[in-house]
């Protein structure tokens, strides 16, 4: 299930297209034209705003068809994994320039956050056409480049995108507050309503499942969460699950979320670590998430590894 690991050398980068969300939380028009100007010079570069959900998806696999080399993705995660979708099992490279509130994808491969800086570093990278190949999840058929999540996490992520103008605001404050008020009025010491099945083991039931494809699972600030901390990019999937929240628990899953990572041995844990899949299955319809975006509720979930599936410009 390995991905190559390290960035290799491709075809020269000639076609370049810049699919940019005027609403992410840091991209602004100043900036945008900053960065079209810088990759204008050395490239033959369209630039489209999206319009609508998913139209990035659209304009990406179009030029795909239409023979670009590249798609940057300027804005925040659901931006980049709008554009992940057309270009998943293409030669197509994805860049990424970090425009939204967290930035978990950019952050993770140690990009830089500002986007003019971030700009300057695809710029070389993609003159020497350096790319590293990943392998990504598909939940259903939905792709995600970092995580998948049923129950609280996605409920969460529900709750923020019913609060643009909080988001804009508060940001990464308005995550940690639904989080608390999901975990603690909906989810503390609620009974299990989910199974997670792994080909090998025994079916589990728990009240949430979180599946990712690399770590961490978002950031706090500078910190780090790391939902699954053995996750890699270049291995299978990671999958945990936790049949309860006590809340005298919350306290203690806050610190091994940020600092000891001691919850996937947990006796209420179930994890499991470099998966082909897994499958999910709800009593009652559930929201999903894939990295951050909120895609509906569902009662199944097939949860699938895509291997050496998708060229990052790095």
């Amino acid at each position: 299930m390995n991905a190559d690991t390290h960035p290799v050398a491709c075809p020269a980068v000639e076609k370049v297209l810049l699919v940019s969300n005027a609403y992410a939380g840091s991209v602004s028009e100043p900036k945008k034209q900053v960065i079209v100007k810088a990759l204008q010079a050395d490239f033959k570069l369209e630039v489209v705003d999206t319009a609508s959900r998913d139209h990035a998806t659209e304009v990406a696999r179009d030029a795909a068809d239409r023979g670009f080399h590249a798609v940057v993705a300027f804005g925040g995660d659901g931006t980049i994994n709008e554009v992940a979708q057309g270009l998943v099992l293409t030669d197509v490279a994805l860049g990424i320039l970090p425009g939204g509130s967290t930035n978990v994808m950019a952050r993770s491969l140690g990009l830089p956050t500002d986007p003019i800086e971030a700009t300057a570093l695809l710029s070389t990278h993609l003159r020497s056409s350096t790319t590293r190949r990943i392998n990504v999840g598909r939940a259903d058929g939905r792709y995600f480049l970092f995580s998948a999540g049923v129950g609280l996490d996605a409920e969460v992520v529900r709750r923020v995108e019913a609060n643009p103008e909080g988001k804009q605001k508060r940001g990464e404050w308005l995550w940690l507050s639904q989080a608390l008020r999901a975990g603690i009025g909906q989810y503390r010491g609620a009974e299990p309503t989910i199974t997670l099945e792994v080909d090998g083991h025994e079916a589990r039931r728990v009240i949430l499942v979180v599946c990712c494809n690399g770590r961490p699972f978002t950031y706090f600030s500078r910190w780090a969460i790391d939902v699954c901390p053995e996750a890699d990019l270049d291995k299978g999937l990671d999958v945990l699950g936790l049949k309860r929240i006590r809340g005298a628990a919350i306290p203690r899953l806050a610190y091994s979320l940020f600092v000891s990572r001691s919850h996937v041995r947990w006796r209420s844990a179930t994890y499991h670590h470099d998966l082909p899949g897994a499958r999910v299955t709800a009593d009652h319809p559930l929201p999903v998430q894939v990295d951050g975006d909120y895609i509906g509720e569902r009662t199944d979930l097939e949860l699938a590894l895509v291997p050496d599936a998708l060229d990052i410009v790095v």
